[in-house]
């Protein structure tokens, strides 16, 4: 079973995000529609060294792009970086980002191999 914890970094307008175990297609749209309820912030860096997103299929992905276009506004001009742990996360995320382009989510999105890349491509 998979989990997503959330950490603010207000002063830097950054949310962190750190996915562990076995993650569902449902604990990302769950995470995704709590977030933008409460605290949104402009940086976003999606840990993701510790999960695995076997279970995730294309269509899971073409939804969370879909439910994200439809829920962030708030966040027009951002950027979202997602850090991966191995070759599979890698592709995922990229068809992720391809989806989110797609979509015309309002915000940047690049997926990075090392989290000291993604911090500074974010400038944080």
């Amino acid at each position: 079973m998979g989990s997503i914890e959330t950490t603010y970094d207000l002063a830097r307008d950054l949310t962190i995000v750190k996915a562990t175990g076995k993650m569902k297609p449902d604990d990302f749209q769950a995470w995704t529609a709590e977030y933008y309820k409460g605290k949104v912030t402009s940086l976003c860096i999606w840990d993701l060294t510790q999960a695995d997103l076997s279970a995730l299929k294309t269509n899971d992905l073409i939804d969370d792009a879909k439910q994200t276009k439809s829920l962030s506004s708030l966040r027009k001009g951002g950027k979202t970086a997602i850090v991966t742990g191995n070759s599979l996360e890698y592709g995922l995320s990229r068809m992720l980002e391809v989806y989110y382009d797609i979509e015309n989510v309002p915000f940047e999105v690049q997926v990075f191999d090392a989290m000291d890349k993604a911090e500074k491509w974010l400038s944080v």
